[in-house]
C-alpha cells in the first residue's frame, strides 16, 4: 500500500477522534478509557500549537489512514502511532515510523509498548530501536525502546586492491580500524559490464583519469575476483564490520545472495536499469541506490521498483559522478530536496562522495544525509588513477570522526539557553550601597554581568522608586526592593 505523511491540521480533529477511540487503539494505550469530544478538541488544539509535539497524518490515495506523533516529555521525545483497522496487517507500521523519523530529523526517540502487545514492538526493532528497560505504568508492564539517529559509514574498496588478495584484506582491516560500519566491493566481470569493443563509444575520453582505455580494458583491470568475496566477508565480520557489494547484473546479484550479503548497492550508472534494481530488491535486503545521473523521476522509478518487490528499506545516495569530484560540483542542497521528495515515503538519503576531504560529507550530514560512502586506499603511488579520489586510512578515520561529530552538533530543535551562559548574561545589580527610603538612580542600580539579578528591561520601572530596605553594593536587584 502506498502512503505519504503530512503535518496534522485542525481539520483532522474528527479523524483523530475516531481513531483514538478505536477499540484496539484504546486497549493498547496507557489510558484505556474512552475519550470525550470536548476533551479531545482541547487536547488536539494544544498538540497542534505545542513546540513539544510533532504530529503527522498518514495518508493513502489522499485519505487519512493513521497518525504518528512525537511528544517531548521527561524521557525525551516519545513516539506513538496508530492505523485504521483496514490498514493493519500490511507491514505499514514500520514504514510510516521510518518515514516519520526521517522527516522529523529527531536525533533520539523513545518508544513504549505493553508487553502484551508484542506486535507493536516489531516496527521499533526494524527501525533500529534498542531495548532499554521495563517499566510499570498504571499496574501494567511496558517495554521501553530507544532510537538514536546515526550515520552509517561505508568504505568503498573499488579497485584499490590492485589485484592482490592480501592487499584487499589490509583494506578490510583499515576500514574497521578507521571506524567504518561497512566495506563495499564491486561484483562484475568485464563481460558483464560492457562489450569487448574498441569502437568510439567504448573508448574512454573526455578528460577522465582513464582516457585512452576501452571500457572492457578498464573493467578487466579493476574487477575484484568473485572468489575473494567469501574470504573477505569472513574477514570483515571477524573485525566487526559488514561487507557487501555492488552487483552489476543479475548473475552478480544471485552470487551475492548465495553468500548472504547484508545489503545491496546499485551504482549511479545502473540506477536506470530497473530489471536489475527489481532483481536485487527482490532478495529482501536493504537497498542503497546512487543517483549521480538520475532525474527525480528516475529516482522515483527506482524506489517504486523496490517497493513493488516488497522491499521498503531504501536509501538514495546523492552522488556526483566525477572522479575526483570538486566540492563546488556537489550541490548538496539537493539533499534537502530529496528528503522532501522521498523522506515521507520512508526513503533515507545519503551521500556517495568522490571528493578528497571530509568537508563535503560533514556538510551532507548537517543537511540530513545518514549514509556516507567514500573510497578507501592504503597509499597513492604516482600514476594510480583509483587512489586519486580515495582517502588514506588516517583520512578516512578523521572523516568518520567528523561526520559523527557533525550529527551530534545537529542535535534537536532547541531555543533553551545553556545554563552556564544564561547565568553569565546581564542583569540588574545594586551598584552602590543604598539606604532604605533612598531613591534608585542610574548611579546606584545598573545593568551588568552576571545574570543573578532581574532583567535589564525592568530598569525604567525601578528608576525613581525608593528602596524598601538597606541594600549593599553587589546585591542582585529584585522588584520587591523598590516601591
Amino acid at each position: 500500500m502506498e502512503f505519504n505523511l503530512r503535518p496534522a491540521v485542525g481539520a483532522d480533529a474528527d479523524f483523530i477522534f475516531k481513531l483514538s477511540n478505536d477499540e484496539l487503539v484504546r486497549r493498547n494505550s496507557t489510558h484505556s478509557g474512552g475519550i470525550r469530544w470536548k476533551d479531545h478538541v482541547k487536547w488536539f488544539s494544544r498538540m497542534l500549537s505545542s513546540p513539544d509535539c510533532i504530529f503527522y497524518i498518514v495518508e493513502s490515495r489522499g485519505e487519512p489512514i493513521g497518525q504518528v506523533r512525537f511528544n517531548r516529555r521527561g524521557m525525551g521525545w516519545e513516539c506513538s502511532g496508530s492505523l485504521v483497522a483496514s490498514a493493519r496487517g500490511k507491514g505499514l507500521s514500520a514504514r510510516f515510523l521510518r518515514a516519520a523519523l526521517i522527516r522529523s530529523g529527531l536525533p533520539e526517540v523513545v518508544g513504549m509498548s505493553k508487553i502484551t502487545n508484542q506486535i507493536a514492538i516489531r516496527p521499533l526493532l526494524v527501525n533500529g530501536y534498542a531495548f532499554e528497560r521495563r517499566e510499570t505504568i498504571g499496574g501494567e508492564e511496558y517495554e521501553v525502546y530507544r532510537y538514536r539517529d546515526r550515520v552509517f559509514t561505508i568504505a568503498e574498496m573499488s579497485a584499490n586492491h590492485r589485484g592482490d588478495l592480501g592487499r584487499a584484506k589490509e583494506l578490510v582491516a583499515a576500514a574497521a580500524d578507521a571506524g567504518a560500519d561497512a566495506i563495499k566491493l564491486q561484483t562484475y566481470t568485464a563481460d558483464t559490464m560492457t562489450l569487448d569493443c574498441s569502437d568510439g563509444p567504448f573508448r574512454i575520453s573526455g578528460g577522465t583519469l582513464w582516457d585512452g582505455m576501452t571500457l572492457h580494458e578498464l573493467y578487466a583491470k579493476a574487477a575484484t575476483p568473485w572468489e575473494w568475496t567469501a574470504e573477505l566477508k569472513a574477514e570483515a565480520e571477524a573485525r566487526g564490520i559488514e561487507l557487501f557489494s555492488t552487483p552489476f547484473d543479475a548473475t552478480a546479484v544471485d552470487f551475492l545472495a548465495g553468500l548472504g550479503v547484508p545489503r545491496y548497492k546499485i551504482a549511479s550508472f545502473e540506477a536506470v536499469d530497473i530489471p536489475l534494481v527489481r532483481h536485487a530488491a527482490a532478495q529482501g535486503r536493504p537497498m542503497l541506490i546512487s543517483t549521480g545521473i538520475c532525474t527525480p523521476e528516475e529516482m522515483q522509478e527506482a524506489v517504486d521498483a523496490c517497493f513493488d518487490e516488497g522491499n521498503f528499506d531504501v536509501t538514495l545516495l546523492k552522488c556526483t559522478s566525477a572522479y575526483p569530484a570538486r566540492p563546488e560540483r556537489a550541490h548538496l542542497a539537493t539533499i534537502r530536496d530529496m528528503l522532501e521528495r522521498f523522506g515521507s515515503q520512508g526513503v533515507r538519503i545519503g551521500l556517495s562522495d568522490h571528493s578528497l576531504g571530509a568537508e563535503v560529507p560533514v556538510a551532507a550530514v548537517a543537511l540530513g544525509a545518514r549514509v556516507i560512502e567514500k573510497h578507501l586506499t592504503l597509499d597513492r603511488p604516482p600514476g594510480d588513477a583509483e587512489s586519486k579520489f580515495a582517502l588514506l586510512p588516517e583520512e578516512f578515520a578523521a572523516m568518520v570522526k567528523s561526520v559523527r561529530a557533525a550529527l551530534a552538533a545537529v542535535g534537536d530543535v532547541s531555543y533553551e539557553p545553556d545554563a552556564t551562559g544564561r547565568r553569565g548574561r546581564r542583569s540588574l545589580f545594586v551598584a552602590d550601597d543604598v539606604k532604605a527610603g533612598e531613591t534608585f538612580t542610574e548611579r546606584n542600580v545598573r545593568s551588568v554581568r552576571p545574570g543573578d539579578g532581574c532583567a535589564p528591561g525592568l530598569l525604567p520601572q525601578i528608576l525613581g522608586r525608593v528602596a524598601t530596605c538597606d541594600l549593599k553594593k553587589g546585591t542582585p536587584m529584585r522588584m520587591e526592593f523598590a516601591q
